[in-house]
C-alpha cells in the first residue's frame, strides 16, 4: 500500500472497489478522485481495496480520530444511486460473521462489510466511524461505472466536507444518524460546516464523469445491434409494442417482440426475453430472434412444433437455452389464436366475456432447452373485435422485491381502469406497474387488438373498451 502518513491522521477516507466489477468498483474510482482536491492537514485520502487484514494494519498505522469509508454497497432496498449515510455501531459482530469474513479475505474478496467485521471484532476503528455507501446500477464484468453513479459524485463530496466539518470536537463526538439515512442523488448539496473548501478541478470530474459513458458506448459497440423492421402496417390487427430495456446507456436488452407475415394473411407473434439484463444480453437476444425468425417461417404454423424447434436448437448449440417466450398464430380475419409457449408470461385478455380482465393459461412453464423430449403443449382461444390481448415479459410485473403473483394482480386492476386508445393503455400500464416496482430487468409489452368489423364482437361484452381501426407502425425500440 502507498501513499504513508507523516503528519498525524485525523481523519482517514478510505474507499473499497472490486477491480473489473462495474459499479462495485466505485468507491476506488472515487478516491482516485478525492487524491486530486486539497484537503486540510491531517486528513488522509487512501485505496482500502485490500483483504480485511490489511485494512487492520494500516488502521493500526494511522490511529486516526475518524474513519469515513466509501464504496457501493449492493442491499437491493433502494434503487440504483440511492446513497446511504449511516453512523458503525461498534459492538462485535456474531463469531459466524468474523468466520465467513476471514474465509473470504483469505480468498482474496475485498467487501467492505467483511472489512467492518473483522475490524469491529478487532477493535480496530474509532468510535467515530461513518461509511457513504451506494446502491449499485450494474455490478457485472466491465471498466467503467454507469452514469447514473457519476452523478453521486458531488452529492459524496459534500457529504464528506460535512463529516469534516467535526473534526477538532472532543474524542467520541460525532453526528447522530437516524438508522439508514439515505438521499438520491441529484438532490440539493449538503451543507458544509467551516472547513476550508476543497479546490474542484472541474476537468478531473468532467473525465471522471465521462469515464462511466465512454465505457458504455465501447461496450455496446462490442455487440450486434437486431436487425429490427422498423416499419410494419398490418390490415385488420392493431399493434402496440413498447421495450423498456433495464441500464444506463442501453437502447436494447434481451426482452424483445417480434410479428412476422405469414401466408394467407396469419400472423406469427412473439414476445421473449433471454437470460441475463443490458448489454451483455443483447447479443444473445440478436442472435435468438433471428432463428425464431427463421423457424417462423419455416413451421409457423405449428406453435408447439416451432418451439420444439428452439429446444432443440438449445440442446445442441446452447443458443437460447433458458430463454422464456410465447409464440402465437394469429388468423385476424377470423380472430383464432393458436399459442405455445417456453416459460413465457400468461397473456391478459380483455373483454371477450371478461370485463375485469383474465390470464391466459399458457401451460409450458420450462425455459427453451429444459424439457428434455418432451412436447410442447399447445392451446387456442378466439380473439373477438372487442377484445384485446396483453403479451409482457416479467420485467413489467415483478422485481426482487414484488412477487410475480402480486405484479399480476396490479397489471390486470391497472388494466382494468386503462383508457380505450390501444397505444394510451400501454403508456398507462407502464406507468401503473413501473411507479410501486423497484425496476431491475428489462421490459416488454406488446398489445394486440383486431381492428373493427374484421370479426363479430363477444354477445357478453361488458367493458368500455373498444376497437380501432386501421393499422399502426409498432415500436420495436425503446427510448432509452
Amino acid at each position: 500500500m502507498t501513499g504513508r502518513s507523516v503528519t498525524p491522521c485525523r481523519v482517514l477516507i478510505g474507499g473499497f472497489g472490486r477491480p473489473g466489477m462495474r459499479d462495485l468498483d466505485f468507491g476506488r474510482k472515487v478516491v482516485e478522485y478525492f487524491q486530486q482536491l486539497e484537503w486540510p492537514e491531517g486528513v488522509v485520502v487512501e485505496d482500502l481495496s485490500f483483504s480485511a487484514p490489511l485494512v487492520l494494519h494500516r488502521l493500526q498505522e494511522l490511529r486516526p480520530a475518524k474513519v469515513v469509508l466509501l464504496g457501493a454497497v449492493a442491499r437491493d432496498l433502494d434503487p440504483p444511486a440511492t446513497l446511504r449515510r449511516y453512523q458503525v455501531d461498534l459492538t462485535p459482530p456474531a463469531p459466524a460473521a468474523v468466520h465467513r469474513s476471514v474465509e473470504e479475505s483469505v480468498m482474496g474478496l475485498v467487501d467492505l462489510d467483511h472489512t467492518l467485521a473483522m475490524a469491529r471484532h478487532w477493535g480496530g476503528l474509532p468510535v467515530d466511524t461513518v461509511v457513504i455507501e451506494v446502491e449499485p446500477a450494474e455490478a457485472s464484468f466491465g471498466l467503467g461505472f454507469s452514469e447514473e453513479l457519476a452523478a453521486c459524485l458531488d452529492p459524496i463530496l459534500e457529504m464528506v466536507r460535512e463529516e469534516l466539518g467535526g473534526v477538532g470536537d472532543d474524542a467520541g463526538r460525532h453526528r447522530d444518524f437516524d438508522a439508514g439515512e439515505a438521499s438520491t442523488c441529484g438532490s440539493p448539496p449538503i451543507a458544509t460546516r467551516g472547513i476550508d473548501e476543497p479546490v474542484k478541478p472541474s476537468e478531473a470530474l468532467d473525465d471522471l464523469r465521462s469515464y462511466a459513458k465512454h465505457h458504455a458506448e465501447s461496450r455496446l459497440q462490442t455487440h450486434r445491434a437486431p436487425a429490427l423492421t422498423d416499419t410494419l402496417s398490418v390490415s385488420g390487427v392493431n399493434l402496440v409494442g413498447q421495450l423498456r430495456p433495464w441500464g444506463v446507456f442501453i437502447e436494447r436488452g434481451g426482452d424483445w417482440f417480434d410479428v412476422v407475415p405469414l401466408d394467407g394473411g396469419a400472423l406469427g407473434i412473439v414476445v421473449g426475453k433471454v437470460d441475463g439484463r443490458g448489454v451483455e444480453a443483447a447479443g444473445a437476444m440478436s442472435d435468438l430472434r433471428a432463428a425464431v425468425r427463421a423457424y417462423t417461417v419455416l413451421d409457423g404454423d405449428s406453435p408447439s412444433r416451432l418451439v420444439r424447434h428452439l429446444d432443440r436448437l438449445a440442446e445442441a448449440t446452447g443458443l437460447g437455452r433458458q430463454a422464456r417466450l410465447l409464440y402465437l398464430l394469429l388468423q385476424p380475419a377470423t380472430g383464432e389464436v393458436r399459442y405455445a409457449g417456453a416459460g413465457g408470461c400468461p397473456p391478459l385478455l380483455l373483454g371477450s366475456g371478461a370485463p375485469y380482465g383474465r390470464f391466459v393459461d399458457i401451460g409450458g412453464g420450462a425455459p427453451l432447452g429444459a424439457v428434455g423430449t418432451a412436447d410442447r403443449c399447445e392451446g387456442s382461444l378466439k380473439l373477438t373485435a372487442d377484445a384485446t390481448m396483453l403479451l409482457f415479459t416479467d420485467g413489467l410485473v415483478q422485481s426482487r422485491s414484488v412477487s410475480r403473483a402480486v405484479g399480476l394482480e396490479r397489471l390486470r386492476l391497472a388494466a382494468a381502469d386503462g383508457p380505450e386508445r390501444l397505444e394510451d393503455l400501454c403508456e398507462h400500464l407502464l406507468a401503473a406497474c413501473t411507479a410501486r416496482l423497484r425496476r431491475d430487468d428489462d421490459i416488454c409489452l406488446l398489445g394486440v387488438r383486431l381492428t373493427a368489423g374484421a370479426v363479430p364482437a363477444h354477445p357478453n361484452r361488458r367493458s368500455a373498451v373498444s376497437a380501432r381501426g386501421g393499422g399502426v407502425t409498432p415500436r420495436h425500440e425503446a427510448d432509452a
